[in-house]
């Protein structure tokens, strides 16, 4: 029974020495992202709210190496009475990689002169995300005659 104790107990403390934590996500180099999207052509899906009443976003953008881009989105939601409401939307301007404050991120410029940055996260797989319930399925190379 000491034996056995003295077993399990080494075999518990070996595990965790050579167990690796492959649940972190981490953050990508610039270079990375920026290889990644450019000039590139993606889908990226999400829901915000209830599976039933909440609203399915379908945005398709192209990222052109010239550093413009394009965002074509469209928005699905069912209302209480049955009925589907769709909204769609263009959007155009300027994207580059940047490090802000120790995070890798993509930097959007409208033509309207509306600025945001999306984080972008290194799942432990390799790939890349933008966040939780986020889907984003490359489609080929960008079509870049905006």
């Amino acid at each position: 029974m000491k034996n056995f104790h003295l077993l399990m107990t080494l075999i518990l403390t070996f595990s965790f020495i050579f167990i690796q934590n492959t649940s972190a996500q981490s953050i990508p180099t610039v270079t990375e992202v920026n290889d990644f999207i450019n000039n590139n052509h993606f889908l990226i899906t999400y829901r915000e709210g209830e599976v039933v009443y909440g609203t399915y976003y379908f945005i398709e953008i192209h990222y052109c190496s010239s550093g413009l881009y394009g965002l074509y989105g469209k928005s699905v939601k069912q209302t209480v009475m049955g009925n589907e409401q769709q909204n769609n939307w263009q959007e155009y301007g300027n994207w580059k990689v940047i490090d802000y404050n120790g995070t890798v991120g993509v930097y959007y410029k409208t033509t309207t002169a509306q600025e945001k940055f999306v984080p972008v996260y290194r799942l432990p797989n390799g790939n890349l995300s933008i966040g939780e319930g986020v889907t984003i399925v490359k489609q080929g190379k960008a079509i870049c005659n905006l």
